[in-house]
């Protein structure tokens, strides 16, 4: 049975001057993502945006502190990326996010036996990729992450179904959605780097990779299972 949650006021939840400074922040990515989308204060403003994601948490949700150990290593990440956006050690460092995030939803830890058989799977992937050369890591990277980020939609979902009233679990699943989107235009991005998408949509697929990105750190950064809302009638 669904928990019925009071009602939270949205200055409740986001207290200022925080959506200020996102909307800000969000907007300065759109416009000077158009105009100069390899600018150097482009790429500051959104690292130190998702730093302030972290700061965010860390001040809200002091008990969290898996989720502020993922935002963290989202912000290692981004600073990895900025500079090479198809940095192996920076899109290892997302998969070690996802695991964070995936420990910290799966309250249960239903999700343990399919871990540990991907596990299985991507470590006899290794070994074979050691002997044989066939399978880049950037490849086997991405598998693990993509697996992951699908179970913690799967998660997010179920504790949103749980609890349809609680504002945290709807933004975890709204913004590992858009997580999922921005990784799907960043993939495009790559593919089209490397020739096997046309040129064309390298530049598009990275400006709205961003454009999700941002909002789904936002809405992560308030997805804490440590906040206690209280129930209705209680």
């Amino acid at each position: 049975m669904s928990q019925s949650y009071a009602p939270a006021s949205l200055r409740t939840l986001f207290p200022a001057p925080w959506p200020a400074i996102w909307v800000w922040i969000y907007l300065t990515n759109i416009v000077l993502g158009l105009i100069e989308p390899n600018s150097t204060i482009l790429m500051l403003i959104r690292i130190s945006g998702i730093f302030l994601c972290l700061i965010y948490a860390i001040r809200q949700f002091s008990k969290d502190h898996l989720l502020h150990l993922a935002l963290l290593t989202t912000s290692i990440a981004d600073v990895f990326l900025a500079a090479n956006n198809t940095a192996t050690i920076g899109i290892f460092a997302f998969l070690i996010t996802q695991i964070i995030h995936l420990v910290r939803l799966d309250g249960s830890q239903r999700a343990r036996t399919p871990f540990l058989i991907l596990c299985t799977i991507g470590a006899l992937t290794l070994i074979g990729n050691f002997y044989f050369q066939n399978i880049q890591i950037i490849y086997v990277i991405c598998g693990f992450y993509l697996a992951v980020i699908l179970m913690n939609i799967y998660f997010s979902y179920q504790w949103h179904l749980h609890s349809p009233k609680n504002p945290h679990a709807f933004m975890a699943l709204s913004g590992f959605i858009l997580f999922l989107c921005c990784d799907i235009c960043t993939a495009i991005s790559y593919l089209a780097l490397n020739n096997l998408f046309a040129a064309f949509f390298y530049v598009p697929a990275n400006y709205l990779a961003w454009l999700f990105y941002y909002p789904s750190q936002i809405l992560i950064s308030n997805s804490t299972k440590c906040d206690k809302i209280i129930p209705k009638g209680s």
